[in-house]
């Protein structure tokens, strides 16, 4: 197996900021994924303030035409406005990061050569080694800080995310300690500014100890983040955009009969919204159980409320769809098109023909509930398929997951014997239980070697392969759990349907795309 050409993985944890294990989603889904991070922190020295940029009022752009009417970014949601505007902002600011977390890469490769060790023996000697778990007046005085936010997460669970939080903290702070310290004593030469208006590929925009960054090197590493927040933002516009059409046609449909908007919205919403029965109320209890605190009398008012806001979400989506069939509308913004990534695998663990016309490669960590949901799915539509499709499977454990690198490298263990699959089905449905003796334990179950497997697991032999998917996961834009790739293509919707619609659309003619490494 390949081994790790670079240490960005371990830059990552200098310069991430880890989220508290939370689990997030963007469009509803079955499936969520687990977060990997949040912010991107440099701890670099600081530099001297700067006055803000003072710009005078962006022009409105417009966005649609309905019925002869133009909707331009004056008429929708001030936020959403604001994020549009400030997207190049952001862009450029990204690759500001970008380019001093390349900085801070070769600062520590420079330091850990001239200590005769490896990057992360040097990592661990000056991070990981002076970390402490936080104390419980830490712990509780986070909490109590952050009540408002955190009062649904059960006590345990909770503690557990806050303990992670914390730690991750510990670490950004000592991680920028020691790169404060290597900025200090070695030279970094800044070349051509990063957000220049045109820069070759092969223009120098640092040297650190020798050793130069170029624009490719960042363009590089910058296509997945400028792509996400190319849709995040028009993604927020849209919904913003579809708002403020909606009520342009509420009104007119309300002029059109001749009643108040407030009577338009009763009749067609208020009215239709029916009280939940017992039986609906008792079913979703029963669905959602594990993720609720009290009996079913203590928050049945709750419940009730739920389901009729979803209900009433329903009907005025359903009014709405019909209010735009009945107008003239043309949109004049459109989705980012998809980024379509070059994939590298190598001989990680594979089902199906190489020559495949897709190919699906998963990202994933073994102690992430969001993946274990994930792997039902993955098995029956994977399944419909037969050999049109190859299922890669990579590794990208997160930190707040204090068991998940360690089952991932039992699971390549694993696969030196011929039976990831089997393994990693044992790793899901004991989430719990990924100590280094149940893993080990599984080994025995799935009759495995235990005296080459142990040995492996002892040793770390595949920790360095653990760690290159991770490295080309952060090139790729991962941030959670799980990522899946299809022909290149990153998965938005995590669900069976989101994943059968993705497969047929390869299907109809895309070329895969990944590498062999």
């Amino acid at each position: 197996m390949n081994k790790p050409k670079t240490v960005s993985l371990l830059v990552l944890m200098l310069f991430v900021l880890g989220s508290v294990n939370a689990q997030t989603a963007r469009r509803q889904r079955p499936a969520r994924r687990s977060v990997a991070k949040t912010e991107v922190k440099i701890p670099v020295a600081q530099p001297s303030p700067t006055v803000p940029t003072v710009r005078p009022p962006a022009a409105p752009v417009l966005l649609a035409v309905v019925n002869g009417q133009n909707v331009t970014t004056a008429e929708i949601d001030p936020r959403a406005r604001e994020e549009a505007e400030n997207l190049n902002d952001k862009i450029a600011e990204a690759r500001r990061q970008i380019l001093e977390l390349q900085v801070n890469t070769l600062l520590l490769d420079a330091e850990a050569y001239r200590r005769k060790m490896t990057p992360q023996q040097l990592y661990d000697i000056e991070v990981k080694r002076k970390l402490t778990e936080p104390t419980t007046a830490e712990i509780n005085k986070f909490i109590e800080a952050n009540r408002e936010a955190i009062n649904q997460t059960e006590p345990e669970a909770m503690k557990k995310e806050v303990t992670a939080y914390l730690l991750g903290e510990k670490e950004t702070r000592l991680s920028g300690e020691l790169v404060n310290r290597l900025r200090a004593t070695m030279p970094v030469v800044k070349g051509a500014d990063v957000n220049a208006a045109t820069l070759a590929p092969a223009t120098v925009l640092a040297t650190v100890a020798g050793k130069t960054i170029t624009a490719a090197l960042i363009d590089e590493r910058l296509r997945p983040l400028v792509y996400k927040l190319r849709l995040s933002t028009y993604e927020l516009e849209k919904q913003a955009l579809d708002q403020a059409i909606y009520n342009m046609l509420l009104l007119a449909e309300a002029d059109r009969r001749n009643i108040a908007p407030e009577s338009l919205v009763r009749t067609e919403i208020s009215e239709k919204t029916h009280q939940p029965t017992e039986a609906e109320i008792s079913k979703f209890y029963s669905e959602n159980q594990s993720s609720i605190q009290g009996g079913l009398d203590a928050v049945r008012s709750q419940i009730v409320s739920y389901l009729q806001e979803q209900e009433q979400q329903k009907l005025e989506s359903a009014f709405a769809e019909k209010l735009r069939k009945q107008a003239n509308i043309r949109l004049l913004i459109s989705e980012p098109p998809a980024l379509v990534q070059s994939i590298s695998v190598d001989d990680d663990p594979a089902r199906g023909e190489a020559g495949a016309p897709v190919t699906i490669v998963e990202f994933t960590d073994f102690q992430c509930p969001s993946c274990a949901a994930m792997q039902p799915i993955l098995d029956e539509v994977l399944k419909s398929y037969g050999n049109k499709v190859r299922f890669v499977v990579r590794d990208f454990p997160l930190s707040a997951h204090a068991n998940a690198r360690k089952a991932a490298e039992a699971a390549n263990a694993a696969n030196a014997q011929g039976k990831f699959f089997e393994y990693a089905l044992l790793l899901f449905k004991h989430q719990n239980a990924l100590d280094v003796a149940s893993l080990k334990k599984y080994a025995s179950d799935l009759g495995l070697n235990r005296a080459l497997f142990d040995a492996a697991l002892d040793s770390g032999k595949y920790a360095a392969e653990v760690r290159h998917d991770m490295d080309d996961g952060e090139k790729y834009g991962i941030d959670s759990t799980p990522t899946i790739f299809i022909n290149g293509v990153a998965l938005t919707v995590l669900s069976t349907e989101g994943l059968r619609a993705a497969i047929d659309k390869a299907l109809a003619g895309t070329t895969p795309k990944v590498r062999p490494n």
